[in-house]
């Protein structure tokens, strides 16, 4: 939340304010949630690196059924991580093929991202349910608001700029913007509650293990 707030007012004294001087332009930049490899790209980045890491953990503590579902998971949030501070899905961002789609989907990684999505949700929502109704109800929620954000914003945010409702360089893009990423955010941190609840749980079922030695 508060990376948000600084965004919008940053943005709001560049585009109001016409504040241009080099060290406030430094920090805007910083704190811009629209911008690759800055202080709030690794904040999600690191945010994402953490949930492949408890994923990770559940998968070592969970039975040979489980563990692969919990290991591919970790693996792809490790890639999500990578992806968010180095934006590679907008290697997908080809300018020739905007005239061939919806105003929404001229972002073009749209396309490729939400047909992923798509996949894994009919693959993991099911998995998740298994867990219990808890971590299921929790893990769906968080997804949810992670891609709606991650797609449903950006999908959003790119129709209003192709009919030209908004301008690319504007302030309310960058404010659209900034709700993608706090709803990402927020996807994530709810997760990541969620995996420590699991993990938690999973933890104190060993601890109560024991066993008596015979002399």
């Amino acid at each position: 939340m508060t990376f948000f707030f600084l965004h919008c007012l940053s943005e709001a004294l560049i585009n109001f304010a016409q504040v241009r001087e080099n060290f406030y332009q430094d920090f805007f930049d910083a704190i811009n949630l629209d911008e690759e490899f800055n202080l709030t790209a690794l904040y999600s980045g690191m945010l994402l690196g953490i949930a492949s890491f408890l994923l990770n953990k559940i998968g070592g503590l969970s039975g040979k059924r489980e563990r692969q579902n919990w290991i591919i998971l970790s693996k792809i949030f490790l890639f999500l991580a990578i992806d968010e501070i180095f934006q590679i899905h907008e290697l997908f961002v080809i300018p020739e093929l905007r005239q061939y789609v919806h105003p929404s989907l001229a972002s073009i990684w749209v396309i490729p991202y939400a047909a992923i999505a798509v996949y894994f949700a009919i693959k993991f929502v099911p998995f998740f349910i298994s867990q219990g109704r808890r971590i299921s109800q929790l893990s769906v929620a968080s997804g949810v608001i992670y891609v709606s954000g991650a797609i449903g914003i950006e999908a959003c945010n790119s129709w209003l700029v192709i009919t030209e409702v908004i301008s690319r360089q504007g302030f309310w893009y960058e404010a659209i913007a900034g709700i993608e990423e706090l709803l990402e955010m927020t996807g994530i941190i709810l997760f990541i509650y969620t995996l420590l609840i699991e993990l938690i749980q999973r933890q104190k079922k060993l601890s109560f293990k024991f066993s008596i030695a015979r002399d």
